[in-house]
Protein backbone atom coordinates (compact mmCIF):
# COMPACT_ATOMS: atom_id res chain seq x y z
CA UNK A 1 0.00 0.00 0.00
CA UNK A 2 3.00 2.42 0.91
CA UNK A 3 4.35 1.60 -2.93
CA UNK A 4 1.48 2.59 -4.69
CA UNK A 5 0.75 5.99 -2.76
CA UNK A 6 4.85 6.68 -3.29
CA UNK A 7 3.77 5.73 -7.35
CA UNK A 8 1.05 8.10 -7.47
CA UNK A 9 2.85 11.00 -5.82
CA UNK A 10 5.73 10.69 -8.66
CA UNK A 11 3.38 10.20 -11.51
CA UNK A 12 0.94 13.95 -10.04
CA UNK A 13 5.09 15.25 -9.74
CA UNK A 14 6.33 14.63 -13.18
CA UNK A 15 2.45 15.07 -14.70
CA UNK A 16 2.43 18.93 -13.84
CA UNK A 17 5.25 20.22 -16.10
CA UNK A 18 2.83 18.13 -19.03
CA UNK A 19 0.08 19.81 -18.02
CA UNK A 20 1.28 23.69 -17.83
CA UNK A 21 2.65 23.34 -21.26
CA UNK A 22 0.07 22.32 -22.97
CA UNK A 23 -2.45 25.13 -21.16
CA UNK A 24 0.20 27.74 -22.08
CA UNK A 25 -0.14 26.26 -25.84
CA UNK A 26 -3.48 26.12 -26.05
CA UNK A 27 -4.13 29.12 -24.48
CA UNK A 28 -1.50 31.10 -27.31
CA UNK A 29 -3.27 29.90 -29.75
CA UNK A 30 -6.59 31.51 -28.76
CA UNK A 31 -5.34 34.27 -28.07
CA UNK A 32 -3.94 35.06 -31.55
CA UNK A 33 -7.26 33.70 -32.85
CA UNK A 34 -9.12 35.91 -30.96
CA UNK A 35 -6.81 39.27 -32.31
CA UNK A 36 -7.28 37.86 -35.76
CA UNK A 37 -11.04 38.15 -35.65
CA UNK A 38 -11.16 41.65 -34.22
CA UNK A 39 -8.90 43.12 -36.48
CA UNK A 40 -11.01 41.42 -39.07
CA UNK A 41 -14.01 42.99 -38.42
CA UNK A 42 -12.75 46.16 -37.64
CA UNK A 43 -11.16 46.41 -41.21
CA UNK A 44 -14.98 45.00 -42.52
CA UNK A 45 -16.44 48.07 -40.66
CA UNK A 46 -13.89 50.54 -41.79
CA UNK A 47 -14.50 48.80 -45.32
CA UNK A 48 -18.29 49.55 -45.37
CA UNK A 49 -17.66 53.14 -43.83
CA UNK A 50 -15.04 54.48 -46.54
CA UNK A 51 -17.88 52.50 -49.29
CA UNK A 52 -21.18 54.52 -47.87
CA UNK A 53 -18.69 57.87 -47.45
CA UNK A 54 -17.43 57.94 -50.88
CA UNK A 55 -21.11 56.81 -52.48
CA UNK A 56 -22.32 59.88 -50.67
CA UNK A 57 -19.92 62.53 -52.37
CA UNK A 58 -20.18 61.03 -55.60
CA UNK A 59 -24.16 61.89 -54.84
CA UNK A 60 -23.31 65.28 -53.79
CA UNK A 61 -21.17 66.01 -57.32
CA UNK A 62 -23.76 64.55 -59.23
CA UNK A 63 -26.45 66.85 -58.44
CA UNK A 64 -29.58 65.69 -57.76
CA UNK A 65 -31.32 62.91 -59.72
CA UNK A 66 -33.92 63.53 -62.83
CA UNK A 67 -37.18 62.11 -62.54
CA UNK A 68 -39.25 60.51 -65.19
CA UNK A 69 -42.72 61.69 -65.79
CA UNK A 70 -44.60 60.06 -68.08
CA UNK A 71 -47.65 60.97 -69.33
CA UNK A 72 -50.18 59.45 -67.74
CA UNK A 73 -49.32 60.83 -64.30
CA UNK A 74 -50.59 64.23 -65.29
CA UNK A 75 -53.96 65.57 -64.91
CA UNK A 76 -55.71 65.65 -67.74
CA UNK A 77 -56.52 69.61 -69.65
CA UNK A 78 -59.58 71.55 -69.19
CA UNK A 79 -62.04 71.32 -71.71
CA UNK A 80 -63.00 73.90 -74.20
CA UNK A 81 -66.60 73.24 -74.08
CA UNK A 82 -66.90 74.65 -70.22
CA UNK A 83 -67.59 78.08 -69.79
CA UNK A 84 -65.52 80.61 -68.74
CA UNK A 85 -66.19 82.91 -65.10
CA UNK A 86 -68.87 84.91 -65.59
CA UNK A 87 -68.49 88.55 -65.40
CA UNK A 88 -69.26 90.61 -62.49
CA UNK A 89 -72.92 91.61 -62.91
CA UNK A 90 -72.78 95.84 -63.60
CA UNK A 91 -74.24 97.82 -60.66
CA UNK A 92 -76.75 99.72 -62.17
CA UNK A 93 -76.83 103.75 -60.69
CA UNK A 94 -79.97 104.82 -58.98
CA UNK A 95 -82.22 106.84 -61.02
CA UNK A 96 -82.11 110.67 -58.84
CA UNK A 97 -86.05 111.08 -58.23
CA UNK A 98 -87.33 114.34 -60.00
CA UNK A 99 -87.59 117.44 -57.87
CA UNK A 100 -91.05 117.18 -56.40
CA UNK A 101 -93.14 120.40 -56.76
CA UNK A 102 -92.80 122.92 -53.88
CA UNK A 103 -95.68 124.79 -54.93
CA UNK A 104 -98.53 122.46 -53.83
CA UNK A 105 -97.15 123.11 -50.14
CA UNK A 106 -97.02 126.81 -50.65
CA UNK A 107 -100.36 127.72 -48.19
CA UNK A 108 -102.69 130.07 -50.12
CA UNK A 109 -103.50 133.56 -49.14
CA UNK A 110 -106.45 133.86 -47.05
CA UNK A 111 -108.83 136.72 -47.56
CA UNK A 112 -109.20 139.44 -44.67
CA UNK A 113 -112.82 139.13 -44.64
CA UNK A 114 -112.43 134.94 -43.99
CA UNK A 115 -110.10 135.33 -40.97
CA UNK A 116 -110.65 135.20 -37.88
CA UNK A 117 -110.53 138.41 -35.70
CA UNK A 118 -108.94 137.68 -32.42
CA UNK A 119 -109.16 140.65 -29.82
CA UNK A 120 -106.91 140.61 -26.36
CA UNK A 121 -108.73 141.41 -23.79
CA UNK A 122 -108.33 144.00 -21.28
CA UNK A 123 -107.09 143.26 -17.49
CA UNK A 124 -110.76 144.62 -16.63
CA UNK A 125 -112.50 142.54 -18.56
CA UNK A 126 -110.37 139.60 -17.03
CA UNK A 127 -111.07 140.39 -13.65
CA UNK A 128 -114.92 140.48 -14.57
CA UNK A 129 -115.31 137.21 -15.50
CA UNK A 130 -113.87 135.67 -12.63
CA UNK A 131 -117.08 135.65 -10.21
CA UNK A 132 -118.89 132.68 -11.35
CA UNK A 133 -122.44 133.90 -12.35
CA UNK A 134 -125.80 131.32 -11.97
CA UNK A 135 -129.46 131.55 -12.76
CA UNK A 136 -130.41 131.24 -9.11
CA UNK A 137 -128.59 134.14 -8.05
CA UNK A 138 -125.44 132.65 -6.31
CA UNK A 139 -122.67 134.81 -4.63
CA UNK A 140 -120.18 132.43 -6.28
CA UNK A 141 -118.90 131.19 -2.64
CA UNK A 142 -119.21 127.65 -2.64
CA UNK A 143 -118.98 126.25 1.15
CA UNK A 144 -118.81 122.22 1.83
CA UNK A 145 -121.22 120.83 4.13
CA UNK A 146 -119.85 116.67 4.12
CA UNK A 147 -117.19 115.49 6.76
CA UNK A 148 -114.02 117.37 7.40
CA UNK A 149 -111.99 115.05 8.29
CA UNK A 150 -111.97 111.64 5.88
CA UNK A 151 -108.54 110.59 6.83
CA UNK A 152 -108.87 111.04 10.75
CA UNK A 153 -112.34 108.56 10.30
CA UNK A 154 -110.40 106.09 8.00
CA UNK A 155 -107.49 105.46 10.65
CA UNK A 156 -110.02 105.24 13.41
CA UNK A 157 -111.89 102.45 11.61
CA UNK A 158 -108.62 100.66 10.79
CA UNK A 159 -107.91 100.45 14.80
CA UNK A 160 -110.63 99.10 15.78
CA UNK A 161 -110.65 96.65 13.43
CA UNK A 162 -106.99 95.52 14.79
CA UNK A 163 -108.81 95.93 18.07
CA UNK A 164 -111.76 93.27 17.45
CA UNK A 165 -110.54 89.94 18.45
CA UNK A 166 -111.26 86.95 16.52
CA UNK A 167 -113.60 84.64 18.61
CA UNK A 168 -112.43 80.79 18.40
CA UNK A 169 -115.25 78.14 18.03
CA UNK A 170 -113.20 75.98 20.30
CA UNK A 171 -110.76 75.79 22.64
CA UNK A 172 -108.24 73.79 24.87
CA UNK A 173 -108.12 73.08 28.12
CA UNK A 174 -105.15 75.67 28.36
CA UNK A 175 -106.09 78.15 26.49
CA UNK A 176 -109.35 79.35 28.64
CA UNK A 177 -110.05 80.64 32.00
CA UNK A 178 -112.01 78.15 33.35
CA UNK A 179 -111.31 74.38 32.07
CA UNK A 180 -114.64 72.00 32.24
CA UNK A 181 -114.61 69.99 34.88
CA UNK A 182 -116.31 66.12 35.09
CA UNK A 183 -118.98 65.47 37.21
CA UNK A 184 -119.68 61.62 36.83
CA UNK A 185 -116.56 60.08 35.77
CA UNK A 186 -116.87 57.30 38.88
CA UNK A 187 -120.32 56.70 37.40
CA UNK A 188 -118.59 56.40 33.93
CA UNK A 189 -116.05 53.93 34.83
CA UNK A 190 -118.50 51.44 36.71
CA UNK A 191 -120.18 51.36 33.68
CA UNK A 192 -117.41 50.33 31.70
CA UNK A 193 -117.00 46.33 31.00
CA UNK A 194 -113.48 44.56 30.87
CA UNK A 195 -113.02 43.14 27.03
CA UNK A 196 -113.58 39.03 27.51
CA UNK A 197 -110.51 39.22 24.85
CA UNK A 198 -108.00 41.78 27.17
CA UNK A 199 -109.07 39.40 30.36
CA UNK A 200 -108.54 36.43 28.65
CA UNK A 201 -105.23 37.30 27.18
CA UNK A 202 -103.90 39.46 30.24
CA UNK A 203 -104.00 42.74 29.00
CA UNK A 204 -103.67 45.56 31.40
CA UNK A 205 -103.03 49.47 30.00
CA UNK A 206 -104.27 53.25 30.59
CA UNK A 207 -106.47 54.49 28.02
CA UNK A 208 -107.17 58.19 27.34
CA UNK A 209 -109.38 60.31 24.80
CA UNK A 210 -110.32 63.19 24.13
CA UNK A 211 -113.78 64.79 23.84
CA UNK A 212 -115.60 68.31 23.19
CA UNK A 213 -117.71 69.67 25.92
CA UNK A 214 -120.24 72.13 24.48
CA UNK A 215 -121.51 75.34 25.87
CA UNK A 216 -124.08 73.16 28.04
CA UNK A 217 -121.74 70.83 29.82
CA UNK A 218 -122.50 67.78 27.29
CA UNK A 219 -120.25 65.68 25.29
CA UNK A 220 -120.29 66.69 21.61
CA UNK A 221 -117.71 65.14 20.20
CA UNK A 222 -115.68 62.02 20.48
CA UNK A 223 -112.00 62.53 19.09
CA UNK A 224 -109.05 59.97 19.30
CA UNK A 225 -108.48 57.50 21.64
CA UNK A 226 -104.69 56.39 22.47
CA UNK A 227 -104.03 53.27 24.57
CA UNK A 228 -103.95 49.67 24.12
CA UNK A 229 -106.40 48.94 20.95
CA UNK A 230 -108.33 46.47 22.49
CA UNK A 231 -110.27 49.11 24.47
CA UNK A 232 -110.50 51.66 22.60
CA UNK A 233 -113.98 50.43 21.70
CA UNK A 234 -115.27 50.65 25.30
CA UNK A 235 -113.96 53.18 25.65
CA UNK A 236 -115.20 55.38 23.22
CA UNK A 237 -118.57 54.66 23.56
CA UNK A 238 -119.10 55.18 27.11
CA UNK A 239 -117.05 58.32 27.01
CA UNK A 240 -120.21 60.06 24.91
CA UNK A 241 -122.14 59.59 28.19
CA UNK A 242 -119.75 61.54 30.36
CA UNK A 243 -120.50 65.29 31.58
CA UNK A 244 -118.98 68.41 32.50
CA UNK A 245 -119.24 71.59 33.87
CA UNK A 246 -118.99 74.50 30.64
CA UNK A 247 -116.01 75.44 30.06
CA UNK A 248 -115.43 79.76 30.21
CA UNK A 249 -113.96 82.16 28.60
CA UNK A 250 -113.95 86.16 29.13
CA UNK A 251 -116.89 84.51 31.39
CA UNK A 252 -118.78 82.99 28.37
CA UNK A 253 -119.21 79.36 28.06
CA UNK A 254 -117.45 78.40 24.94
CA UNK A 255 -116.68 74.95 23.66
CA UNK A 256 -113.70 72.91 24.75
CA UNK A 257 -111.35 70.00 23.90
CA UNK A 258 -110.66 68.02 27.47
CA UNK A 259 -108.66 64.77 28.01
CA UNK A 260 -109.89 62.04 30.06
CA UNK A 261 -108.26 59.05 31.28
CA UNK A 262 -109.33 55.53 31.98
CA UNK A 263 -107.35 53.09 33.86
CA UNK A 264 -108.07 49.39 33.05
CA UNK A 265 -106.59 46.57 35.16
CA UNK A 266 -107.24 43.29 36.50
CA UNK A 267 -108.33 42.21 39.04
Amino acid sequence: MVTDNIQLLMDTDYGAPELKKTYQRFFARGLVLAVIIHVVLLSGYLVANYVSNLSAEEQDKTGPQQRVINLTDLEPPPSATEDETPPPPKIEEPVAAPPKDLTALTPEPVAKEKAEEQTIKTQQELEDIKTPVSSVGDTGKFTYSGPTKVEEKKIEEKIEKKEKVVEKSTYQSFEVEKPPEVVNLSQVRSSMQYPEIARQSGIEGKVSVKVLVGTSGSVEKVGSVSGPDVFADEVRDKAANLQFTPGLQNGKPVKVWVTVPFNFKLQ
